[in-house]
């Protein structure tokens, strides 16, 4: 199924949210889409860029592998 423009712009921000928070962290890779889902809904939410790296961050520290 192929993404619409507005789902590929929510992916890239939660993308440029987790490459900005969690560099080196070890996740397993069946793990990124629920990243991803957490991300997106924080953005439904409202929340600005800090508020976005500080969710997706907070959910990363609960399924990390390191």
């Amino acid at each position: 199924m192929a993404q619409t423009k507005a789902e590929k712009a929510l992916d890239k921000r939660v993308a440029a949210a987790f490459n900005a928070t969690c560099g080196g962290i070890q996740l397993n890779i069946m793990d990124f889409d629920k990243v991803f889902a957490v991300g997106r809904a924080a953005i439904l939410d409202g929340a600005d860029e800090a508020t976005l790296g500080a969710t997706v961050r907070a959910y990363v520290e609960t399924i990390r592998h390191n």
